[in-house]
């Protein structure tokens, strides 16, 4: 069964694989958008579930007869053992019901028949995510995860494989999942952790060589060996971690990375594209790793979605469908059309949410609760910030936020061990203003807080990581307008333009969602405040210390 492509106004696009989600696409704009852990509240949920499509199609204000095709993405073909580990299953039984025919051509869905897509190319996806919104005319488009490393030459509205064996060489991919399980039990949450633990094994000036270049390297045990030779240890909750560990597979990452832009870069002119780099999968995450191989090589812009990992796969199938297959004229995006998703909640529900909690709260009604929580954040206290729709994608973009003084050298142990509950050496990263950032950080545009630089001024310690690095946003009115106002208004009464910014949600958890989640997060951990919009909320335990 096929349907008349112009006939296809509405595409309903699931990923099934972890980091669960889901998109509406209609006439090519996301008209409602959901990651499943977000409302399940576990942590890397994959698939999607009935309450899910219902939420889609509400923010959509559609009905399943408005859907004319349906993307089933890595269905049954990427299946980690790091969600049973997480969750004790692999929560499949919570997938909403369908059917798909024979031919995996049509799906049934709520007793209607649809006709469908299964299982488009896992890289694919991956890379029109970040193309189709790029605004770029053309680009090179590379999707780099733990399964693989594939580039696509992007034009107009197609998208066309290179013939690159890429993987015949790459694989710090696969070497960083190795290493995030063994330290962390997990790859698909301890990558990150790994990404932070690096610089603390990094040899110390005047401490010789770093013994060999990982790249010499041919498996994963020669580098646990080559790591255990001179081993710089953490002490990480009463466990000993090798840094060194982390630091190896961190600069190999950052070496093949830079081998794959500099393969890449000199095929645009030859391709008839533009010098500009789209980059998508989870390996785009690691922040210091793409931007040392942007800076190397000879692209001159370089764009990622804020969903990299698997949860922007349904966008980037639907996108794909819509523009590649359906021959769709591209559309313009706005960086606040990408961070954030549809729905907001209004204010008599986070009012309700509020008085649910009345018997632990101590409330503050303020007209000007942005000049109120920056004069808190001066004062030294730590809020949570919530505001408007939640973000797309892993990063706290100024809607789902905690936020506090950068100049504190005390305020990231203080954030690890009272509020997030997290490892020690974990970093924290700053918003600041776009017009500040280029002095600070010599980087303008980061608006995705998807780019790692170099601290360039002393004074925010807060935010400085080990090796003198830092993983930015850099904020407009434009993209998030109370937010901006809230940096602003603290830069008024410091003279630092930003804040530090992580996400609102404690160790394990998903970034809150709904306002319940911000307040529970309040009320679990050590948070002076939570911020919302005319209201400052304190959990009387803390109001009373």
């Amino acid at each position: 069964m096929s349907a008349d492509p112009s006939r296809v106004r509405t595409i309903l696009s699931v990923n099934f694989n972890h980091d669960g989600s889901g998109v509406l696409l209609r006439e090519g704009r996301i008209a409602g958008y959901v990651t499943t852990e977000r409302r399940s509240r576990l942590k890397k949920h994959p698939g999607l579930r009935e309450e899910d499509l219902d939420e889609l199609l509400d923010q959509a204000g559609a009905d399943l007869s408005d859907i004319d095709h349906v993307m089933l993405c890595n269905l049954h073909t990427m299946d980690t053992p790091d969600i049973p580990r997480l969750h004790g299953s692999d929560l499949k039984e919570t997938w909403l019901a369908f059917w798909v025919n024979q031919r995996n051509d049509e799906v049934s869905l709520r007793g209607r028949r649809i006709p469908c897509t299964v299982n488009p190319d896992h890289h694919l996806i991956h890379a029109a995510t970040a193309y189709y919104t790029s605004g770029y005319d053309s680009a090179m488009a590379v999707a780099i995860d733990p399964t693989g490393c594939r580039a696509f030459a992007g034009k107009g509205s197609r998208l066309y494989p290179l013939r690159r064996d890429l993987d015949a060489w790459f694989n710090a991919n696969i070497g960083y999942c190795y290493v995030a399980d063994l330290m962390f039990g997990s790859s698909i949450v301890g990558a990150g952790k790994v990404m932070g633990l690096a610089p603390y094994g990094r040899p110390a000036d005047g401490a010789g060589p770093d013994e060999e270049p990982p790249e010499t390297v041919r498996d994963f045990a020669a580098l646990v060996a080559l790591a255990d030779r001179h081993p710089r240890l953490v002490d990480v909750d009463g466990r000993k971690l090798n840094a060194t560990l982390a630091h190896y597979i961190q600069l190999g990452l950052e070496r093949q990375l830079t081998a794959v832009f500099a393969e890449l870069a000199p095929l645009c002119a030859r391709n008839g594209i533009a010098p500009d780099i789209c980059l998508s999968g989870g390996t785009a995450l690691n922040a210091i790793a793409t931007q040392l191989a942007f800076e190397s090589t000879g692209f001159e812009r370089m764009h990622l979605h804020p969903a990299c990992g698997d949860d922007g796969t349904a966008i980037g199938a639907a996108l794909w469908h819509w523009h590649h297959v359906l021959g769709h004229p591209r559309l313009h995006h706005t960086n606040a059309d990408l961070m954030y998703s549809v729905r907001e909640y209004p204010e008599h529900t986070v009012r309700r949410a509020v008085r649910d909690h009345a018997a632990d709260l101590v409330v503050e009604e303020t007209g000007d609760y942005v000049a109120r929580a920056a004069e808190l954040v001066a004062g030294g206290a730590v809020i949570g910030w919530y505001d408007g729709a939640g973000e797309v994608g892993p990063r706290a973009l100024g809607h789902r936020s905690i936020v506090a003084d950068p100049r504190d050298p005390a305020m990231r142990d203080r954030l690890n061990s009272q509020v997030k509950f997290r490892e020690h050496f974990r970093p924290f990263a700053p918003s600041v203003l776009k017009e500040h950032a280029a002095e600070w950080f010599g980087l303008s545009d980061s608006p995705f807080m998807l780019r790692a630089t170099p601290v360039l001024k002393p004074g925010v310690p807060a935010i400085t990581h080990v090796d003198g690095t830092s993983r930015i946003q850099s904020v407009t009115r434009q993209d998030t307008p109370a937010f901006h106002d809230l940096i602003h208004a603290f830069k008024d009464r410091t003279g630092i333009p930003m804040v530090l910014n992580t996400s609102l949600n404690t160790k394990g958890e998903p970034i809150a969602e709904t306002p319940e989640d911000a307040l529970r997060t309040l009320l679990g951990s050590r948070l002076d405040h939570l911020v919302l919009p005319g209201l400052i909320v304190s959990g009387r335990t803390a109001a009373r210390s």
